[in-house]
């Protein structure tokens, strides 16, 4: 593989293990610092609250200063802040330190985007397709390796991120210089059929994350402890990164919008089975259900965020980057938040989890249909054929 994608894969892993890892020692964490799921998901929400409120104003600071250079001191800076959160004794120190490391992942996975399409501009759905996965993975790996970390204590979760940081950053001295931005965020979001496509791409991490959470929360109160939850969790990043590329390159063939369409689809069906399949068996039922998300998430995710960044025009590329990200990381906010909030309140209410999980996670599955009817509005546009119907022949 090369090196300069390598780098920008690493930097990926980084921010979305550290952004994921602690979805089943939330469990933990709350019993340590007495609190219910509402206060303890702060430590997920808050630090995608601060990569999203910092991703644009990344992608204008790149074009200053240089993408390279940006993107290995947020490698530093993300690093320093995993020690600092390991040391950290109280909650409220915590969450702060956790948005200032959003920050700092704004600042390595902000770039990424628009970093691999313009050093791959050949292959942007393959490239897409490798980061894409490596997105997908790292969401899904992370709580995996939370909970077996979380075993260890709550320090070692915090401390996740640490190898992926040093890859990147010996890997990421020749990196590509984004192209010269030319046009205004106004411009962006007046492009045809771009602001439905990002906004599809929030509601589906809304709905990635969200279910985690919920998952992670029902587990913990079946009495699965945090190892076995990661483990099971532990089924969705091996799956993507079977599919992951091969799902890139039929997007590339067959058109990025019907791509995703499908992985929609596919996602509000295996949504109502991952609602209600726990309820059957708590292990079996999780791993199958996660089974079934793992192919909609595939189909989707690679050809959603190729049509994004397909869709903006020259010279928005590093905006565009930007504004994908902001994407991600708010609808990874709201859907953590969502889970926790409805979980307490559904305990509060019904003294149930079985059914608390049901109902939070069939009304996160909401939120994929409306993704799924903004994809199939998406396709129904009469408009003039754009990149993001799919490559050229002449590109392919």
């Amino acid at each position: 593989m090369d090196p300069r994608l390598l780098a920008l894969l690493s930097g990926v892993l980084l921010g979305t293990v550290s952004e994921s890892s602690l979805a089943p020692a939330l469990p933990l964490l709350a019993r340590v610092h007495h609190v219910g799921p509402e206060a303890a998901q702060g430590a997920v929400s808050l630090g995608l609250l601060g990569a999203a409120l910092a991703y644009l104003p990344v992608a204008g600071l790149a074009s200053r200063i240089g993408a390279q250079r940006l993107f290995r001191l947020g490698l530093v800076l993300h690093g320093a802040l995993a020690f600092a959160l390991a040391l950290a004794p109280r909650l409220d120190l915590i969450l702060g330190l956790r948005f200032l490391q959003g920050v700092a992942t704004a600042m390595v996975v902000g770039l990424v985007p628009g970093l691999a399409t313009s050093a791959f501009p050949q292959a942007r759905g393959y490239a897409m397709g490798l980061v894409a996965s490596t997105v997908a993975t790292g969401t899904l790996l992370g709580p995996a390796l939370g909970g077996m970390a979380a075993t260890w204590g709550l320090p070692y979760v915090f401390l996740l991120p640490l190898p992926a940081a040093l890859l990147a950053l010996l890997l990421s001295r020749n990196l590509p210089p984004l192209p010269r931005q030319r046009g205004t965020l106004v411009h962006l979001l007046q492009t045809p059929g771009f602001p439905r496509a990002l906004l599809a791409t929030s509601l589906y991490f809304l709905h990635t994350l969200g279910t985690t959470v919920a998952l992670a929360f029902h587990l913990g109160a079946e009495g699965l402890s945090p190892r076995a939850i990661g483990g099971l969790l532990l089924l969705g990043p091996v799956q993507l990164l079977l599919l992951g590329a091969w799902a890139g390159r039929a997007a590339d063939r067959l058109g990025y919008n019907r791509m995703a369409l499908l992985g929609a689809y596919l996602l509000v069906a295996a949504g109502v089975g991952f609602a209600l399949l726990p309820l059957w068996h708590p292990l079996w039922g999780s791993a199958l259900g996660l089974l079934l998300l793992g192919v909609g998430r595939a189909l989707f995710q690679a050809a959603n965020n190729a049509q994004v960044l397909a869709l903006a025009p020259g010279g928005l590329e590093g905006l565009a980057s930007g504004a994908l990200s902001v994407a991600r990381a708010l609808g990874q906010a709201v859907g953590s938040t969502l889970a926790g909030t409805s979980l307490a309140l559904a305990y509060r209410t019904l003294a149930d989890h079985h059914l608390a999980f049901a109902l939070t996670t069939l009304g996160l599955t909401l939120f994929m249909g409306l993704s799924a009817w903004l994809m199939r509005s998406q396709g129904r546009r009469p408009s003039a054929p754009s990149r993001a119907d799919g490559p050229s022949p002449e590109e392919k």
